[in-house]
Protein backbone atom coordinates (compact mmCIF):
# COMPACT_ATOMS: atom_id res chain seq x y z
CA UNK A 1 0.00 0.00 0.00
CA UNK A 2 1.43 3.38 -1.00
CA UNK A 3 0.52 5.98 1.60
CA UNK A 4 0.19 9.62 0.63
CA UNK A 5 0.86 11.18 4.03
CA UNK A 6 2.16 10.42 7.48
CA UNK A 7 0.94 10.93 11.03
CA UNK A 8 -0.74 14.29 11.47
CA UNK A 9 -1.41 14.77 7.75
CA UNK A 10 -3.02 11.33 7.58
CA UNK A 11 -5.33 12.31 10.42
CA UNK A 12 -6.25 15.52 8.64
CA UNK A 13 -7.18 13.53 5.53
CA UNK A 14 -9.22 11.07 7.59
CA UNK A 15 -11.08 13.96 9.19
CA UNK A 16 -11.82 15.33 5.70
CA UNK A 17 -13.24 11.95 4.66
CA UNK A 18 -15.60 11.89 7.61
CA UNK A 19 -16.60 15.49 7.00
CA UNK A 20 -17.55 14.64 3.42
CA UNK A 21 -19.44 11.54 4.58
CA UNK A 22 -21.48 13.81 6.84
CA UNK A 23 -22.12 16.20 3.93
CA UNK A 24 -23.33 13.37 1.69
CA UNK A 25 -25.53 12.04 4.50
CA UNK A 26 -27.15 15.48 4.83
CA UNK A 27 -27.58 15.73 1.05
CA UNK A 28 -29.16 12.27 1.09
CA UNK A 29 -31.54 13.31 3.86
CA UNK A 30 -32.48 16.49 2.00
CA UNK A 31 -33.29 14.46 -1.11
CA UNK A 32 -35.40 12.01 0.89
CA UNK A 33 -37.41 14.86 2.39
CA UNK A 34 -37.90 16.51 -0.98
CA UNK A 35 -39.19 13.26 -2.48
CA UNK A 36 -41.54 12.76 0.45
CA UNK A 37 -42.78 16.29 -0.22
CA UNK A 38 -43.69 15.38 -3.78
CA UNK A 39 -40.53 16.38 -5.67
CA UNK A 40 -39.45 14.21 -8.58
CA UNK A 41 -36.06 12.99 -7.31
CA UNK A 42 -34.44 10.42 -9.59
CA UNK A 43 -33.49 7.07 -8.13
CA UNK A 44 -29.95 7.55 -9.43
CA UNK A 45 -29.34 10.23 -6.80
CA UNK A 46 -30.23 7.86 -3.98
CA UNK A 47 -28.10 5.12 -5.51
CA UNK A 48 -25.16 7.51 -5.75
CA UNK A 49 -25.57 8.52 -2.11
CA UNK A 50 -25.66 4.90 -0.97
CA UNK A 51 -22.60 4.10 -3.10
CA UNK A 52 -20.71 6.95 -1.44
CA UNK A 53 -21.90 5.97 2.04
CA UNK A 54 -20.91 2.34 1.40
CA UNK A 55 -17.37 3.25 0.32
CA UNK A 56 -16.90 5.79 3.10
CA UNK A 57 -18.29 3.50 5.78
CA UNK A 58 -16.11 0.62 4.59
CA UNK A 59 -13.09 2.86 5.13
CA UNK A 60 -14.40 4.09 8.48
CA UNK A 61 -14.98 0.51 9.63
CA UNK A 62 -11.51 -0.52 8.49
CA UNK A 63 -9.93 2.43 10.29
CA UNK A 64 -11.82 1.69 13.49
CA UNK A 65 -10.88 -1.98 13.21
CA UNK A 66 -7.20 -1.03 12.93
CA UNK A 67 -7.60 1.23 15.97
CA UNK A 68 -9.00 -1.76 17.86
CA UNK A 69 -6.23 -4.07 16.67
CA UNK A 70 -3.43 -1.62 17.48
CA UNK A 71 -4.85 -0.95 20.95
CA UNK A 72 -5.50 -4.55 21.91
CA UNK A 73 -1.86 -5.53 22.70
CA UNK A 74 -1.71 -2.65 25.18
CA UNK A 75 -4.71 -3.92 27.13
CA UNK A 76 -3.12 -7.04 28.68
CA UNK A 77 -2.70 -5.35 32.07
CA UNK A 78 -5.68 -3.03 31.80
CA UNK A 79 -8.77 -5.06 32.52
CA UNK A 80 -10.72 -1.84 33.05
CA UNK A 81 -10.26 -0.99 29.36
CA UNK A 82 -11.09 -4.36 27.83
CA UNK A 83 -14.80 -3.50 27.95
CA UNK A 84 -14.04 -0.44 25.81
CA UNK A 85 -12.60 -2.60 23.04
CA UNK A 86 -15.43 -5.10 23.35
CA UNK A 87 -17.88 -2.24 22.93
CA UNK A 88 -16.02 -1.08 19.82
CA UNK A 89 -16.29 -4.61 18.41
CA UNK A 90 -20.02 -4.60 19.06
CA UNK A 91 -20.55 -1.20 17.46
CA UNK A 92 -18.57 -2.14 14.38
CA UNK A 93 -20.50 -5.39 13.93
CA UNK A 94 -23.87 -3.65 14.19
CA UNK A 95 -22.78 -0.88 11.84
CA UNK A 96 -21.52 -3.33 9.22
CA UNK A 97 -24.79 -5.27 9.39
CA UNK A 98 -26.87 -2.10 9.06
CA UNK A 99 -24.78 -0.94 6.10
CA UNK A 100 -25.29 -4.27 4.33
CA UNK A 101 -29.06 -3.94 4.78
CA UNK A 102 -28.99 -0.38 3.39
CA UNK A 103 -27.02 -1.45 0.31
CA UNK A 104 -29.42 -4.34 -0.33
CA UNK A 105 -32.41 -2.02 0.10
CA UNK A 106 -30.96 0.44 -2.43
CA UNK A 107 -30.56 -2.38 -4.97
CA UNK A 108 -34.13 -3.54 -4.34
CA UNK A 109 -35.44 0.01 -4.75
CA UNK A 110 -33.57 0.36 -8.06
CA UNK A 111 -35.30 -2.80 -9.30
CA UNK A 112 -38.76 -2.13 -7.87
CA UNK A 113 -39.01 1.55 -8.66
CA UNK A 114 -41.65 3.64 -6.91
CA UNK A 115 -43.34 0.57 -5.41
CA UNK A 116 -40.19 0.00 -3.36
CA UNK A 117 -39.95 3.53 -1.95
CA UNK A 118 -41.51 2.79 1.44
CA UNK A 119 -39.24 -0.19 2.06
CA UNK A 120 -36.17 1.77 0.98
CA UNK A 121 -37.04 4.69 3.24
CA UNK A 122 -37.56 2.33 6.18
CA UNK A 123 -34.12 0.79 5.56
CA UNK A 124 -32.54 4.27 5.46
CA UNK A 125 -34.17 5.16 8.77
CA UNK A 126 -32.96 1.92 10.35
CA UNK A 127 -29.41 2.55 9.11
CA UNK A 128 -29.37 6.11 10.44
CA UNK A 129 -30.58 4.87 13.82
CA UNK A 130 -27.52 2.62 14.05
CA UNK A 131 -25.22 5.28 12.58
CA UNK A 132 -26.11 7.88 15.18
CA UNK A 133 -27.04 5.88 18.27
CA UNK A 134 -24.52 3.05 18.07
CA UNK A 135 -21.55 3.99 15.89
CA UNK A 136 -21.17 7.74 16.44
CA UNK A 137 -22.35 7.78 20.04
CA UNK A 138 -19.27 5.87 21.12
CA UNK A 139 -16.73 7.15 18.62
CA UNK A 140 -14.64 8.94 21.25
CA UNK A 141 -14.52 6.01 23.68
CA UNK A 142 -10.92 5.09 22.83
CA UNK A 143 -9.47 8.58 22.32
CA UNK A 144 -7.58 8.66 25.61
CA UNK A 145 -6.02 5.28 24.87
CA UNK A 146 -5.09 6.37 21.36
CA UNK A 147 -3.29 9.42 22.65
CA UNK A 148 -1.39 7.28 25.14
CA UNK A 149 -0.11 4.60 22.77
CA UNK A 150 -0.30 5.76 19.13
CA UNK A 151 2.62 7.49 17.46
CA UNK A 152 2.51 9.24 14.10
CA UNK A 153 3.52 6.12 12.18
CA UNK A 154 0.62 4.24 13.74
CA UNK A 155 -1.79 6.97 12.69
CA UNK A 156 -0.54 6.71 9.13
CA UNK A 157 -1.36 2.99 9.16
CA UNK A 158 -4.76 3.60 10.76
CA UNK A 159 -5.73 6.17 8.12
CA UNK A 160 -4.72 3.97 5.17
CA UNK A 161 -4.86 6.93 2.78
CA UNK A 162 -3.63 6.09 -0.72
CA UNK A 163 -3.81 7.74 -4.15
CA UNK A 164 -6.46 5.13 -5.04
CA UNK A 165 -8.61 5.90 -1.99
CA UNK A 166 -8.42 9.63 -2.70
CA UNK A 167 -9.37 9.19 -6.35
CA UNK A 168 -12.28 6.86 -5.54
CA UNK A 169 -13.68 9.21 -2.91
CA UNK A 170 -13.48 12.17 -5.28
CA UNK A 171 -15.23 10.22 -8.04
CA UNK A 172 -18.11 9.15 -5.78
CA UNK A 173 -18.50 12.60 -4.23
CA UNK A 174 -18.57 14.29 -7.63
CA UNK A 175 -21.23 11.83 -8.79
CA UNK A 176 -23.47 12.73 -5.83
CA UNK A 177 -22.96 16.43 -6.58
CA UNK A 178 -23.89 15.95 -10.22
CA UNK A 179 -27.15 14.19 -9.35
CA UNK A 180 -28.14 16.20 -6.27
CA UNK A 181 -31.50 18.01 -6.46
CA UNK A 182 -31.86 21.73 -5.80
CA UNK A 183 -30.73 22.77 -2.32
CA UNK A 184 -29.07 19.39 -1.71
CA UNK A 185 -25.51 19.86 -3.00
CA UNK A 186 -23.39 18.05 -0.38
CA UNK A 187 -20.79 20.83 -0.50
CA UNK A 188 -23.42 23.26 0.78
CA UNK A 189 -23.70 21.46 4.12
CA UNK A 190 -21.45 21.84 7.14
CA UNK A 191 -19.69 18.54 7.81
CA UNK A 192 -18.78 16.67 10.97
CA UNK A 193 -17.93 14.90 13.21
CA UNK A 194 -14.12 14.73 13.33
CA UNK A 195 -12.22 11.51 12.85
CA UNK A 196 -10.70 9.93 15.95
CA UNK A 197 -7.40 11.63 16.67
CA UNK A 198 -8.06 14.49 14.24
CA UNK A 199 -6.14 17.67 14.88
CA UNK A 200 -2.57 18.33 15.92
CA UNK A 201 -0.90 15.61 17.99
CA UNK A 202 -2.19 15.80 21.54
CA UNK A 203 -5.40 17.58 20.52
CA UNK A 204 -8.74 16.56 19.08
CA UNK A 205 -10.71 18.20 16.30
CA UNK A 206 -13.51 20.56 17.23
CA UNK A 207 -15.95 20.15 14.36
CA UNK A 208 -19.53 19.94 15.57
CA UNK A 209 -21.15 16.52 15.60
CA UNK A 210 -23.72 15.93 12.92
Amino acid sequence: MVHVSEGYEARVQTSRERTRLSQVRKSFDAGLKQKDGGADIHENFFSACVAYIKAAMDRLHAQDQRIHDFLKPHMADRDDQNATLENLDMRLAKSRDALAVLVAAAAAFKTAGESGWADFKAAVEAFMEVYFKILLSGQHSTLTLQEEVFDEATWDQVAGVTPESLAKEEELYTTVQGLAPDDADPASFVGGPPAPGAGPPGQQGTRPAS
